[in-house]
């Protein structure tokens, strides 16, 4: 498939409106809203762009970032067999001093707990982990924009923010049936989503609204690496003293390329992914994060060489979407 301005734009409009009407959408990109639902739709079979959601907030299940160390040739089978585990929501190939980066998650830290102490005996190709366990998302791949929209049409098109308050509802089943049916599709029609949740679209209408107010789901568009000019992803291991975490997130969410950035407990404590147009980037964007936050303090950084599981769905070589793998499973599902 070939690829132009306006399907970028198109994506970029998703993932500001992931739940707008192709009205809406056609009407702020200024093209037939028709136009708009058949290039999403090719997009879509093609596994190039995708929408999905994830738990957050209140919500948030206990995540690590997992660095995975394999015996001689076998990574690449290795992040393939992982992304078969719900708990590994996202699995990369990557260079330098870890073979496989994976973000895991569970309910809780007793279950992410369980997870990790049992792989090195599930799977005799991997050596050894050291795992990360993550204290805050500073910044979500959720907001990541290819930078198509004109200021007027991002204006337009808003950016939805939940209230993340900290004693905000959880999710009951029927929130989560709907939530793991947004997983699978994240622009699934009310109708649908009544015959999955086993309620009325009036019902998942009003459910949704709440927990997207509460912050309890989060939407995210993400393409294939033929759909991005930033195709080159990249991963900075750093250190910050504790005094200037806080002040140093606003700066971070600045800075050109920067996808999400995560703080973590471990030798590291923050962690960096970044969509970059090359390789020769990966040293322009240290530099700049030399520039903007000195006292960030880069300590290692690798390149993804395969994605093979992007936040439960499993990639082709091209990094377009084959299937998914539910974050949240069917009960009694969890692997």
């Amino acid at each position: 498939m070939s690829f132009d301005e306006l399907d970028v734009a198109i994506v970029d409009a998703v993932r500001s409106a992931p739940r707008a009407s192709w009205r809406s959408l056609g009407e702020v990109l200024g093209v037939d809203p028709a136009t708009v639902s058949r290039r999403w739709a090719r997009m879509e079979s093609e596994g190039a762009a995708w929408v999905t959601a994830h738990p957050s907030g209140s919500a948030t299940p206990a995540c690590a970032l997992v660095e995975v160390d394999c015996t001689a040739g076998r990574s690449a089978d290795v992040a393939r067999s992982l992304a078969e585990d719900t708990q590994a929501a996202t699995v990369k190939v990557t260079s330098g001093a870890r073979d496989v980066l994976m973000l895991a998650q569970a309910p809780d830290l007793d279950a992410l707990s369980d997870y990790l102490l049992n792989l090195v005996g599930r799977f005799p190709a991997i050596a050894r982990i050291r795992s990360h366990v993550v204290t805050r998302s500073t910044l979500e791949a959720s907001r990541w924009r290819e930078g198509a929209l004109n200021p007027e049409q991002k204006r337009r098109l808003g950016s939805h923010t939940g209230l993340r308050s900290e004693d905000a509802d959880v999710l009951d089943d029927c929130d989560t049936r709907i939530l793991r049916a947004l997983h699978l599709d994240g622009r699934m029609s009310f109708a649908r989503l009544a015959q999955r949740a086993g309620v009325g679209p009036v019902s998942v209408r009003r459910r949704l609204s709440r927990m997207r107010e509460a912050g309890l789901i989060t939407f995210r568009c993400d393409v294939s690496r033929r759909l991005s000019a930033r195709s080159v992803a990249a991963v900075y291991f750093g250190s910050l003293d504790v005094q200037d975490l806080r002040a140093a997130e606003e700066r971070m969410r600045a800075l050109p390329g920067v996808r999400a950035s995560t703080f973590v407990a471990g030798p590291f404590n923050v962690i960096v992914d970044a969509s970059l147009r090359s390789t020769a980037e990966v040293h322009d964007l240290e530099w700049r994060m030399g520039q903007e936050l000195p006292e960030l303090r880069v300590q290692d950084r690798s390149v993804v060489l395969n994605m093979t599981k992007l936040l439960g769905r499993v990639l082709d070589k091209e990094g377009r979407s084959i299937r998914s793998v539910p974050l949240v499973p069917e009960e009694g599902g969890q692997r």
